[in-house]
């Protein structure tokens, strides 16, 4: 199977009145955007680069292939995690000064795993949740596992990088910021 424009697949998607073709359209966006992730992957994290180590963890293809370029332009240095494992893995692997995860990751609540064991490897990491289904439970767990805040889907990035910058400057933990490229003039 080549690797199919996910555009044209999500235009396709749009248009489709059709249920049980709709659904066959979206397995195969998925999985166009899955290859798409996997292309760019290894170009989201530069060890080299200034800025903070951010670890993004969320089983959505579409919001790994989106959010972390963005999170990038915002200063960060940030690595990518698909699931579970691989958040601990990362978490083992490098020292972190953020963690923005989902909370539901292929079963409930699997995000505060992953602040467990980021607390245990790097206390005064900055911990934020994600979540596209809000909930008294996991608003009063997030508080009790110290969680530095907790967002809905969709969240307002500009809030989450404030929430983040203010959470390292109480931790004494200077933002870096990358080199600044030539700005360029919007007419």
């Amino acid at each position: 199977m080549g690797n199919k424009d996910w555009k044209t697949l999500a235009q396709k998607a749009a248009n489709e009145q059709d249920p049980k073709k709709l659904l066959a359209i979206i397995q195969e966006l998925n999985q166009a955007l899955e290859e798409r992730e996997n292309q760019v992957r290894g170009r989201v994290s530069t060890k080299t680069a200034p800025g903070n180590r951010l670890l993004f963890v969320d089983d959505e293809p579409s919001i790994r292939l989106t959010l972390p370029p963005i999170l990038q332009e915002r200063g960060f240095q940030v690595q990518v995690a698909a699931n579970v494992s691989e958040a601990l893995a990362a978490i083992k692997a490098h020292q972190f000064d953020v963690l923005l995860s989902d909370i539901n990751i292929d079963r409930e609540s699997d995000g505060f795993t992953i602040v467990h064991a980021m607390r245990e490897a790097n206390p005064d990491c900055v911990t934020i949740l994600l979540t596209g289904y809000p909930a008294f439970e996991t608003a009063v767990r997030s508080i009790r596992a110290e969680v530095d805040d907790y967002f809905t889907k969709p969240a307002d990035l500009n809030a989450i990088v404030n929430t983040i910058d203010r959470r390292l400057f109480a931790r004494g933990i200077q933002r870096t910021f990358p080199p600044k490229k030539a700005s360029q003039t919007s007419g």
